[in-house]
């Protein structure tokens, strides 16, 4: 990724903490067009599993004092891991490809403009032998507006008709609420309900989550100690395993699908790419979501390790600040700067030549967008193929001229800038690298300035840079949450202003309003969502409010000889699930996965 290779060596923590932000913030699914699953497998297994053994996966864990049971805390132990939904169980998962939910603590719901009922399964019990009940989710829910979910742009009021009901009541509808709801886990009364009704009382008092009583109250909730952690999944902390090498999780025989599930313990490896590649290569792991380098795959494959290669929707992007970078703000210039470089090569540097570029750089995945545009749609989009001589045409229109050192310039200004990526994200540093030296050579000169996340983040929201890295799309079935990156997040609601775009455009086909098509998304309309989509796209791939560069595939080994039965074939279409819902979540919840 960079001129300093240390980035190369290994996937991140803070890498992972930013696909597990992406996913939170997007949730969001189009009612109209679930079907409701029942939890039971719909995924055709090669090898049958059995009951007993052990699943030994992989995460980093905070150890304590750092790491703690308190779900809500700054620093949870396995905060953030798919691993966390075998002990916590949210409503229900989602199925990508065939558009169903597998419901899990939930049993049914139902949903109107201005209702939306949740019922919940009867007979669950948390690990202290109490049933699961709407009042675990009435707490859970009211924690979720202390710590400002979206949820409650949409939600007014929550009521519990019964013991396994739980009601909202809407201020408005919206194609993401459905999503936000199911994809939450429930978490016990018994620990947070205290400051969930502390809360709660609050928020009926007028107070918001601005208001300094009601940050007291979450600050109360970051340091509650938890000694115990509870679960009401079928798996539970086995707290005292925790050690500087490893977690284990063991069954919760009272705790949802604790009858379906194979294994008798599910063993987590600390640890992320530096610390697990030799593991896994001993046999000792069975599955990595940790991103690995090209050779590691290789030397994956070579001793019989699978690797699975389902989208992750999303990667790096190259943005240009409209202020500090105003030369771009010609549409001609960023088009140029499209047709110059070969996304292609620098995809293949970060992930193998098994991957390619976003081909349509609409600004969400070529994988949703199959899904989402009409064949005539995805006609309409122009593929960026490298074409230098295109390139240097549209330089030249927009009155460019090379100097003497082969740089564009206008107005005696060269198109020399500082580029900014983040030096601890392995694969966009990579793609920094490659993409840096096309633009040199093609005349755009690049300097590379590689720093950790933890400063290139704040310095992107801040609007400290002039061309730099950040995401483009997200792991979420409905195209919205992709489509509201670089326009709201990266942007018109980053804590400095982002990037500074303005959200209202021209193009060829006339004006668009960027913001007003991602309200547009939310409409619980699937023909104005498509049609929003659509707008958005064109627009996108026309004047390049951003460059997609590269898109993110998994390269999750999986160990199919030593320990587990069961896996699909590779193409399998459970491999199309997004981060969002744990494809192996899936499959060990429904009794796929077991011992050989």
């Amino acid at each position: 990724m960079s001129n300093d290779t240390s980035g190369l060596k290994g996937y991140r923590p803070s890498r992972r903490r930013l696909l597990r932000d992406a996913t939170f913030v997007s949730l969001g699914i189009i009612a109209a067009s679930c079907a409701p699953g029942t939890g039971t497998p719909t995924t055709t297994a090669a090898t049958k599993g059995k009951k007993g053994g052990e699943f030994r996966a992989n995460w980093p864990i905070d150890l304590p004092p750092k790491g703690v049971w308190n779900f809500y805390a700054n620093t949870p132990i396995l905060g953030g891991s798919y691993l966390i939904e075998l002990v916590y169980q949210n409503l229900a998962i989602y199925r990508w490809i065939d558009k169903k939910w597998d419901y899990l603590i939930a049993e049914s719901h139902t949903a109107t403009p201005t209702d939306f009922t949740v019922k919940l399964r009867k007979g669950v019990k948390w690990d202290s032998g109490a049933d699961v009940t709407s009042k675990d989710a009435f707490a859970t829910f009211k924690i979720t507006r202390l710590v400002g979910s979206s949820i409650w742009n949409f939600v007014d009021d929550i009521d519990l008709p019964d013991d396994n009901t739980i009601h909202f009541k809407l201020k408005k509808t919206s194609a993401l609420l459905e999503r936000n709801i199911l994809r939450t886990g429930i978490r016990p009364a018994a620990t947070y309900g205290a400051i969930a009704d502390k809360a709660w009382t609050e928020f009926k008092n007028g107070k918001t989550t601005a208001d300094d009583s009601v940050k007291a109250i979450r600050k109360e909730l970051t340091d509650l100690v938890v000694a115990a952690p509870s679960s009401n999944g079928p798996y539970k902390f086995d707290t005292s395993s925790l050690t500087e090498a490893q977690l284990t999780l063991v069954k919760n025989p009272n705790g949802l699908f604790a009858d379906k599930v194979n294994f008798d313990k599910i063993v987590v490896i600390n640890g992320d790419t530096d610390q697990v590649t030799a593991p896994i290569l001993a046999g000792d792991i069975d599955y990595s979501t940790s991103f690995f380098p090209i050779a590691s795959e290789k030397a994956f494959e070579g001793k019989g390790i699978k690797i699975i290669r389902g989208p992750y929707y999303t990667g790096p992007a190259l943005y240009f600040h409209w202020e500090n970078a105003p030369q771009f703000q010609d549409v001609k210039v960023r088009q140029a700067v499209a047709w110059a470089i070969d996304r292609d090569e620098a995809n293949h540097v970060a992930y193998g030549d098994k991957t390619q570029a976003p081909q349509w750089v609409g600004g969400i995945s070529d994988t949703l967008l199959k899904t989402w545009l009409s064949a005539d749609d995805q006609k309409k989009l122009t593929v960026y193929k490298k074409d230098t001589a295109k390139a240097d045409s549209l330089m030249k229109d927009a009155g460019f001229a090379r100097g003497s050192d082969g740089v564009w310039a206008k107005d005696g200004k060269k198109l020399e800038f500082d580029m900014q990526y983040p030096s601890d994200f392995a694969d966009w540093s990579a793609v920094a690298t490659n993409i840096g030296d096309q633009l040199n050579k093609w005349g755009l000169k690049a300097t590379l300035r590689g720093a950790p996340r933890s400063t290139q983040g704040p310095d992107f929201n801040n609007g400290k840079f002039t061309l730099s890295f950040n995401a483009w799309g997200t792991g979420n079935p409905n195209p919205q949450p992709s489509a509201v990156r670089p326009i709201r997040e990266f942007n018109t609601t980053a804590n400095g202003g982002g990037w500074k775009y303005p959200v209202k455009q021209k193009t060829s086909q006339g004006d668009v309003d960027f913001e007003a098509l991602l309200v547009q998304m939310e409409d619980i309309d699937e023909a104005k969502v498509r049609d929003a989509v659509a707008k958005y796209v064109r627009a996108f791939n026309e004047i390049l409010p951003a460059i997609p560069l590269a898109e993110r595939f998994n390269n999750a080994p999986i160990n199919v000889d030593k320990r587990v039965a069961g896996w699909p074939a590779l193409d399998d279409k459970i491999f199309q699930n997004g981060s969002g819902d744990n494809f192996t979540v899936i499959l060990l919840m429904d009794g796929t996965l077991g011992s050989k």
